[in-house]
Order: structure tokens, then sequence, then C-alpha cells
């Protein structure tokens, strides 16, 4: 006698079980949607955004001071202040 488990009640009831397991699974409904506040311009970024064409034309480096500086070296008179340059970092970085 041979046993087949294919059509067997086991296997009817797990396959209606899981069957009900599946359809038990509903979506889930869309959250509303929060609009936010919208966010307002401070004055510094007006400003900077009302200037920003004359402050593209500016130049990145000073080369004035740049060929100043760079003669100073060739010559030997660049000079270096210690306290200054000191004083300088402290108030910078406390």
């Amino acid at each position: 006698m041979e046993i087949n488990k294919v059509n067997s009640t086991v296997n009817t009831e797990m396959g209606t079980n899981r069957s009900k397991t599946f359809s038990l699974v509903q979506p889930q409904e869309p959250q509303a949607v929060v609009k936010k506040p919208q966010a307002e311009v401070s004055d510094d970024c007006k400003l900077i955004a009302h200037n920003q064409p004359q402050l593209e034309q500016l130049a990145d480096v000073d080369l004035d001071k740049v060929a100043q500086i760079r003669q100073s070296l060739i010559d030997g008179s660049f000079e270096i202040d210690i306290d200054k340059m000191v004083d300088a970092m402290v108030q910078q970085h406390g």
C-alpha cells in the first residue's frame, strides 16, 4: 500500500490557512501629507544674494600684495612680527 499525502486533509487545511493568512494582510492607507511651513530667508542672506554679482567681480587674491611679498622675499626685507602673529592666533582661537 502506497501512502500519498498530496491530497490529505492536513495539506488541504494548511493550504486554506495559508491563503487566509495572506488575505488578512491589508494594504496600508496612505498617510496624510503634512505641509511644512515655508522657511523665511534671513536679511543677511537677502543682502548676500543682492550683492552676489558684485562679489563675483572681486579678485580672489590681491595680486599687488602678492607681488610686494614676493619682492620682499627676494631682496631679503621680509619681516615677521612673531608677537603680532601670536596675538592674532590667540584672538582667533581663544
